[in-house]
């Protein structure tokens, strides 16, 4: 049978008031893996023990055979190593005495432990810098575009929610239990016995929180990979809301897809496609987006501008009914179209020589019905 404990083994006096509180009920702990929280017991005879965990030293996989004898002659038996980095003892006698009565002394065994806590927060620290600074890199290397990319990408609000949340979870996890055990180690360097139990039920709840947005975040990020790695199309005419679309060819076919991103409210991506014999040829792709946030409209026709720049060179026109109109025109002759009412942001590119400013009538009918 498994069991949900508190969290890290670092909480020492948590995870002896678990043991115990388990084995007055006959649950006892084996040697076992740690696997999210969960440790393994077998069912016997309740009764009431004592368990102890103890630092190991460096490198140290188990206790020696003299320390174990020392130990069994006052009462204790080694059970396990947990993690590699604590001794679990258990004592059936409740006349026995403690293993550790100076705390001074106990405390300096928890140094090792101290250390790589400081070690653990400054490399902490580090990959947090170092992530800043890539996001910060891909924002400057990406220019104006970087919003474009952003929208245009699937990002459902829920999937923020997985990554945020589990991150967060575990930093508040670890931060809690680093002050368990500063406290603990304040308390013995003070010459102060520290406790040998304390709640417990609230660091069992928070593990099995990180479990579960752990289990979140690895569907999110699953779900992200088959999501981005295929986009998924329909036949307009078999999708049952309304699509925003203005025909540009008039003997292609013509699907559509929604997108999914927490900062649109909806978004479709439309494509006109034929083909001659085996061959297959995009006539026109379309991009329509309805900012969850209105403010970014703006930005993101100008992130848009920016990304499509430099190939189409577009000119802003004015229409009646519309915030904003940019049409343009490749080398080849090809057609760039940008059009903003409100909230929404409407990019339009088409393998024609036929400009496409003429279809703005129906493009900005289009938007005035789904405003």
């Amino acid at each position: 049978m498994v069991k949900l404990m508190p969290g890290y083994v670092e909480d020492v006096a948590a995870w002896q008031a678990r043991l115990e509180d388990l084995a007055a009920k006959g649950w006892f702990y084996v040697p076992s893996w740690i696997w999210f929280g969960f440790a393994s017991f077998e069912w016997g005879t309740p009764k009431a023990v004592r368990y102890r965990l103890e630092p190991a030293a460096k490198k140290e996989k188990c206790p020696d055979w003299e320390r174990r004898d020392t130990y069994r002659f006052l009462g204790w038996e080694y059970v396990d190593t947990i993690g590699k980095t604590m001794h679990l003892w258990r004592c059936d006698d409740p006349e026995a005495p403690e293993l550790h009565t100076d705390p001074e002394t106990e405390a300096r065994a928890y140094d090792r432990l101290s250390r790589q806590e400081r070690i653990n927060k400054y490399l902490s620290w580090g990959i947090l810098a170092v992530l800043v600074g890539l996001i910060a890199f891909t924002l400057y290397s990406s220019g104006e575009t970087y919003l474009a990319h952003l929208v245009g990408s699937w990002l459902p609000l829920w999937y923020l929610a997985a990554c945020v949340g589990f991150f967060w979870a575990v930093g508040k996890m670890a931060r809690w239990q680093t002050r368990v055990l500063r406290r603990a180690l304040r308390t013995m360097r003070a010459g102060v016995e520290a406790p040998r139990r304390r709640p417990y039920r609230l660091a069992c709840f928070l593990t099995l929180v990180i479990d579960l947005l752990w289990v979140f975040y690895i569907v999110a990020v699953w779900c992200h990979g088959a999501h981005t790695s295929r986009q998924t199309f329909y036949q307009l005419k078999d999708i049952a809301e309304p699509v925003p679309y203005v025909a540009v060819s008039q003997n292609g076919e013509v699907v559509a897809g929604p997108q999914e991103n927490w900062l649109t409210s909806e978004q479709w991506w439309t494509i006109e496609d034929y083909t001659e014999g085996r061959r297959y040829y995009r006539y026109s792709e379309a991009r329509y987006y309805r900012l969850r946030f209105p403010s970014l409209a703006d930005d993101l026709a100008d992130s848009l501008l920016a990304e499509y720049g430099d190939e189409y060179a577009p000119t802003e026109t004015e229409y009646p009914g519309l915030d904003e109109a940019w049409t343009g025109a490749a080398v080849n002759g090809d057609q760039y179209l940008l059009l903003r009412l409100g909230d929404q942001v409407w990019s339009v590119e088409a393998e024609t020589d036929a400009p496409l400013a003429e279809l703005l009538p129906q493009y900005a009918a289009v938007l005035a019905e789904f405003r």
